[in-house]
């Protein structure tokens, strides 16, 4: 009792600490918005600011004579913002940037311990007069980790190359390599916007400069894989297929169009235009700022055509592929490489995505190539023109993919509350990087041509302004992980950066235009915020990302009070049984049920783990099998009323419906049967096995299935399944058995179970049984190596009997008179048992633990 007291007080002093400095961040926000009447937006996971505007007419002034004293002294004052504890702790590495437009800006990178955080930075941005106009970025609070690996980066990598290896994604055959190896603290869920856990992490790219460039990040500490990215952006998410050329048939100042064909010469026209729009407008010599060499293979065999990507090293196109405006696209992808680096997965690869599309859309009107009988006019319906359509001219494609002007034309939302939003991942398109970059390119198509939508008229600024307001959003705000509402800030913020600015034309010629008449003045500005307006960019996108395992109520109090049956792991698998059942035992790669103490999601103590392995080729290697967990013949109590129930906590992360598990159950030695989703009070199993081109021996049946959409994992919860439904009732002998199988090749990580609890709600005690017997039964010690001294006060008319973890009595007394006796069960073996007490007063429960 002593033991739950601290627990309850040590909980109660860290909720109140939590507590208190989440209400001291809140004052310190409300303070600064008071004093400054800054606009801050807020991360509503992290409760903290993700931007923060100062008025347009009022940016902050900061005292001290160069931009680190400016930002040092504002952090000295508003550091609770943010809930910095320790700023020379948490804020390194100031790097000052001064902008093509002369705007400079100061980033201050966040480390733990000396460990850069994955894309937490905070960025400082200032106006001419060094007066401070913004602050975005990402700063990842309370973070408690072991900065030290237990892996190193050797090992790191052999895992990260193994688990690339085994996802069949390598079609070329090209030798995988690591390309980089970097260690960070690693906030999981921060590309879907909900921070889940936080994880001492390799970041690991993987690539063979063909059709494979995945970023890994393994734990460096358990060497799980917990998030994977993928670093090939392409037109269409199609497969890419083997081999690869090198072959030169044009470089720099040979002639055009020589032996080119049409496609070819796209290739080296419209990426010379793109080189030029960049370094014209804003200043960027080629995708790195640095005049790399512009790479393009042409009907690279590593590509499925119809198809154009860029894979990191070079843009690639199949014949049919290579408009100007795709060609255009591709490169754009390495520009954003280069600049935001924004992952290639839901609001943040739609930003990529709709960036590439934008930049393609400019360079085509622009560029005025192969434009021989297109009508570029003003849109007034879906086919109205070909201004702001997406591939129109790529035969291969057989029209446009893609309408910035209108979206819903191709089926895409232009507004982030369109029923078109994709939330969905299983759609082969990373969480809908190519569907939902409709809305921004919908924002841009507004700005700079004007219109109305969603109770919003929008004048137009045109292609000149609306361009380096993206641009500088891209190069200066936006992060890798940054979404449709840190966009939005953005825009805002790049906007009311550019009033006044000189901006240069926009022109795709070798030779560069200068300035441009035309300056960004403060009611564009407004236009901008009614375009955010318009396409709905700040507001939820509704997206629930499907968890297998949905939250549950709390048991009844008999589940803790008078158990009938539990299992926590902490002891070991115990008098559990583990066996294998392979189809193809000389290539099955032995693995059992096992104790785990690394549990996901930072859960704590110990549960039993079923590995799904990322093995096997479905072809020769074959892994298709079972694995099994059987429990013990647990004995149902002599109960005359209520039902019988089982809740148990689990985490399944499976390949999807070809791996999954359930679980079995045997009454009075009878066969063994399923248990039906229908026995289930809460979650039930989540879909059936496929039931054909599946050599899983589970195949057909009810299971659960894959992981969380929007990770590779899960999180925890709790199934809760009625027993009495499926014949068990007094005096039954009951045995369970956990079956995980797994198809010939693939997978992912595997299942957790833990807590398994055996209840019947109609024998619960109350809680003033429980206070009352717990002050007045006194076993000691415990755990002990088998002699328990029991002590009793002010009970009358009591009885104990004493079960081992199978449910079977093996010690009874009734009528006991003595108030102190002895347990003697230094002759049994090791495990947990049950003290069963029965007075006038009530029954209590308690484990007892022999070593």
């Amino acid at each position: 009792m002593k033991k739950i007291t601290l627990l309850f007080l040590a909980f109660f002093h860290f909720s109140f600490l939590a507590i208190s400095q989440e209400s001291k961040t809140q004052k310190a926000i409300n303070d600064l918005k008071k004093t400054t009447q800054a606009n801050i937006s807020i991360n509503k996971n992290l409760n903290i600011p993700s931007f923060i505007k100062f008025p347009i007419s009022k940016p902050l002034q900061l005292s001290g004579k160069t931009l680190k004293e400016k930002v040092n002294n504002f952090l000295a004052n508003n550091k609770s913002i943010y809930a910095i504890q320790t700023i020379d702790e948490s804020l390194f590495s100031g790097i000052i940037k001064t902008d093509n437009y002369g705007l400079k800006n100061y980033t201050l990178k966040q480390h733990y311990k000396g460990v850069p955080v994955y894309d937490s930075e905070l960025r400082f941005h200032f106006n001419r007069n060094e007066h401070l106009t913004s602050i975005n970025g990402n700063f990842i609070p309370e973070i408690e980790l072991n900065p030290i690996p237990n892996i190193d980066k050797n090992g790191a990598n052999s895992i990260a190359l193994n688990i690339v290896a085994k996802q069949n994604i390598n079609h070329s055959g090209e030798p995988l390599k690591v390309i980089t190896t970097e260690l960070y603290i690693f906030p999981k869920g921060l590309a879907q916007g909900y921070v889940t856990s936080k994880h001492l992490a390799y970041r690991i790219e993987i690539r063979n400069d063909a059709d494979v460039r995945e970023y890994l990040f393994i734990d460096a500490h358990t060497g799980k894989l917990i998030e994977q990215f993928t670093g090939i952006a392409h037109a269409l998410n199609r497969i890419l297929y083997e081999e690869n050329t090198s072959t030169v048939v044009w470089t720099e100042g040979d002639a055009l169009p020589g032996t080119l064909d049409i496609w070819q010469q796209n290739e080296i026209v419209a990426a010379g235009h793109t080189y030029n729009f960049f370094n014209n407008a804003f200043g960027f010599d080629s995708y790195d700022g640095a005049g790399a060499q512009m790479r393009t293979i042409n009907n690279n065999p590593n590509i499925s055509c119809p198809n154009a990507n860029w894979n990191g090293v070079t843009a690639n196109y199949c014949t049919g592929t290579a408009s100007d405006d795709v060609v255009a696209h591709e490169w754009g992808h390495a520009y954003t490489e280069y600049t935001c680096n924004l992952i290639y997965e839901y609001e943040s690869g739609a930003i990529n995505e709709s960036l590439s599309d934008i930049w393609g859309e400019t360079i085509d009107i622009l560029n005025l190539y192969e434009d021989a009988g297109e009508n570029l006019s003003l849109r007034t319906g879906c086919s109205s023109s070909d201004r702001w359509r997406i591939g129109e001219d790529a035969s291969a494609f057989g029209g446009a993919i893609r309408d910035m002007w209108d979206p819903n034309c191709a089926n895409d939302p232009g507004s982030v509350t369109d029923i078109e939003y994709q939330c969905d991942y299983t759609f082969n398109d990373n969480g809908g990087v190519h569907s939902n970059s409709g809305i921004p390119n919908h924002l841009y198509a507004l700005l700079v041509d004007g219109g109305n939508y969603n109770g919003q008229t929008i004048s137009s600024l045109g292609f000149l302004k609306a361009a380096h307001i993206f641009w500088r959003a891209q190069s200066q705000y936006l992060t890798a992980t940054s979404d449709f509402n840190a966009l939005a800030d953005a825009l805002e913020a790049s906007c009311a950066d550019l009033v006044d600015a000189n901006l240069n034309n926009l022109s795709v010629s070798d030779t560069p235009t200068g300035v441009s008449r035309q300056k960004i003045t403060v009611a564009d500005c407004a236009e901008v915020s009614k375009a955010i307006l318009a396409v709905a960019l700040r507001s939820d996108n509704n997206c629930t990302y499907a968890k297998i395992l949905a939250d549950t109520p709390n048991l009844c109090e008999a589940a803790t009070s008078n158990p009938i049956f539990t299992e926590d792991w902490e002891s070991g698998l115990a008098s559990w049984t583990i066996s294998q059942e392979p189809v193809n035992p000389s290539t099955w790669e032995s693995r059992d049920w096992e104790i785990a103490s690394d549990l996901p999601n930072e859960r704590s103590g110990q549960a039993v783990f079923a590995v799904n392995p990322i093995n096997g080729d479905c072809n020769l290697d074959l892994q298709n099998g079972i694995m099994r967990l059987e429990s013990p013949t647990i004995t149902m109590p002599n109960y005359a009323s209520g039902n019988f129930e089982m809740a148990f906590f689990h985490n399944v992360s499976t390949e999807q419906d070809y791996d999954g598990g359930n679980i079995k159950y045997s009454i009075d030695g009878g066969a063994w049967a399923i248990i039906p989703a229908s026995a289930f009070i809460t979650n039930a199993y989540n879909l059936t096995l496929n039931n054909s081109n599946n050599d899983n021996p589970m195949m057909g049946e009810d299971a659960f299935s894959g992981a969380d959409q929007g990770t590779s994992n899960s999180d925890w919860g709790q199934s809760v399944i009625d027993l009495t439904s499926i014949g068990v009732v007094a005096n039954s002998n009951l045995k369970l058995r956990w079956e995980l199988g797994s198809d010939g090749c693939n997978g992912k990580i595997g299942w957790y179970v833990d807590d398994i609890v055996i209840y019947n709600c109609s024998e619960a005690l109350s809680v003033n049984d429980i206070n009352f017997l717990s002050k007045n039964v006194k076993i000691y010690p415990n755990p002990s190596t088998g002699i328990f001294n029991v002590q009793l006060k002010s009970l009358s008319n009591f009885s104990f009997e004493l079960f081992d973890i199978t449910g079977k009595s093996i010690m009874n007394s009734v009528n006991v008179t003595e108030n102190s006796f002895e347990i003697d069960l230094s002759q049994h073996s090791q495990g947990v048992y049950f003290f069963k007490l029965k007075s006038n007063e009530g029954t209590l429960t308690k484990k007892l633990l022999v070593q």
